[in-house]
């Protein structure tokens, strides 16, 4: 499940947790606009991360929707909110047929 915020002055928060968000912390992780990443941990097990959230200033906002929305057909709700990854889409193999 992956959540949009705008809780802190300033910034557009983006918290991606499990397996699923995996796709979208590939396609972002490099975008250079970042400020900051936090990352947390199990605290039994360190070696496992339970969510990671990307901050960017909240002048990149727009940005950040529009990224998601293209790639991921992901759409927030105004005020932020969560959203569930729809699954990848299928793919399919063309066979020529002689």
């Amino acid at each position: 499940m992956a959540t949009l915020s705008t809780d802190a002055p300033g910034e557009v928060r983006l918290t991606l947790r499990g397996e699923t968000d995996n796709r979208i912390l590939a396609t972002l992780r490099r975008w250079p606009n970042w400020r900051r990443v936090d990352i947390e941990r199990d605290p039994v097990d360190a070696a496992r991360t339970l969510s990671v959230t990307l901050v960017a200033d909240q002048a990149h906002e727009a940005i950040v929707r529009d990224i998601l929305k293209r790639s991921f057909s992901i759409t927030f709700p105004e005020e932020g909110g969560d959203v569930v990854l729809p699954p990848e889409p299928e793919v399919r193999t063309h066979r020529r047929r002689w």
